[in-house]
């Protein structure tokens, strides 16, 4: 419970979510890799592809992070992740596009952009399009190909999470449909 007078504080980003489907398959894969690399299977409901971190920011700015993500481009795209591999240093196995479609940097930089022109802070390092598998890997395995998994993005979405030692919660707070081309 916040303390009379402070503003409510949310740790948000904004992401791509997966359908269903892809969703599945994500988290068949990172059920073994977190089994070959003696890690933690993401949650199956909390696989994404973050495209701005913006840590703690109040309530009250949301109308102004949901403006911006009216703001963002409507066209869809596909991602085709066909790339493993694992940061050691932090423990983390991903999967990731060996090739980004134009429109995924496209998207990143206009949202780093307009969060940029309203003021926000946000995560600056250099964008790597990935979705996390499994945390906490002992043995993260060697960068290899896999099997294809592709996944037509069709929305982007605004995201609140909550640190848990069991892992995060995450609420949706915003969400903005794209549209595949024809």
């Amino acid at each position: 419970m916040n303390a009379p007078g402070l503003p409510a504080i949310v740790r948000a980003f904004y992401a791509l979510a997966p359908t269903e489907s892809v969703r599945a398959r994500l988290a068949e894969l990172g059920r073994d890799v977190a089994r070959r690399s003696r890690g933690r299977a993401v949650a199956p409901e909390n696989a994404h592809l973050t495209l701005a971190f913006l840590g703690d920011v109040a309530d009250a700015a949301l109308p102004e992070l949901h403006a911006i993500g009216h703001r963002l481009p409507s066209t869809g795209f596909e991602l085709e992740f066909d790339s493993l591999g694992a940061w050691r240093a932090s423990g983390v196995a991903w999967i990731a596009p060996s090739v980004l479609p134009p429109e995924l940097p496209a998207l990143h930089a206009q949202l780093a952009q307009a969060l940029n022109d309203a003021g926000f802070a946000h995560e600056t390092r250099p964008f790597r399009a990935h979705v996390t598998l499994a945390r906490r890997c002992l043995q993260p395995l060697p960068r290899t190909r896999c099997a294809p998994i592709v996944w037509a993005v069709d929305r982007v979405l605004l995201i609140g999470s909550e640190l848990r030692s069991e892992g995060p919660i995450y609420r949706e707070l915003g969400a903005w449909p794209l549209r595949m081309a024809a």
